[in-house]
């Protein structure tokens, strides 16, 4: 049996290529985890070659899932725990060509309200943010954790994506 942690992991994952197909994107989980947990790739017709092709677009992701009695809320923002390292890395990857992006997968305490499927409905419960280091953060010299605030305005809905790509493709 799979543990909690990768329940969660696997729920956050599913849940971003839901709205990514939804949104006619192409995914992809990289074969080794080196801080990247999901890639999405825009897809375009090519008129020359009469087919649909990728783009050469891509969003990269690190995903993190985690309950509501993990996070606290101040005014318009939640507030996260992030480990350090992986804080870091997406301080370093800032100013990349394709930096890296936080995607915070919020469930609610009781595993049992996760998730419920019907013959009319399928709903995931609660939602996911997704978060970019402001250009003025640095790296943190915590050993641990470093908390980020998250603008509750980047709840992730079906033109997410479309306007992540246009700021960060």
């Amino acid at each position: 049996m799979m543990t909690e942690e990768h329940i969660k992991e696997s729920l956050s994952i599913r849940y971003i290529e839901l709205v990514a197909a939804f949104n006619g994107f192409n995914t992809s989980v990289p074969e080794k985890d080196y801080g990247e947990d999901l890639h999405i790739i825009e897809v375009e017709y090519n008129e020359n070659r009469k087919r649909l092709i990728n783009s050469g677009r891509i969003l990269k992701f690190q995903l993190k899932a985690t309950t509501e009695n993990s996070i606290s809320y101040d005014n318009n923002f939640l507030k996260y725990d992030l480990e350090a390292k992986n804080y870091n890395d997406l301080i370093e990857r800032s100013k990349d060509c394709h930096p890296l992006l936080l995607i915070l997968f919020v469930l609610p305490t009781e595993k049992k309200e996760w998730l419920n499927i019907s013959d009319k409905e399928l709903i995931t419960r609660k939602c996911a943010y997704w978060f970019f280091p402001d250009k003025t953060e640095l790296l943190t010299a915590n050993s641990a954790t470093k908390r980020i605030s998250i603008n509750r305005n980047n709840f992730i809905s079906n033109e997410t994506l479309n306007q992540l790509f246009d700021n960060y493709s």
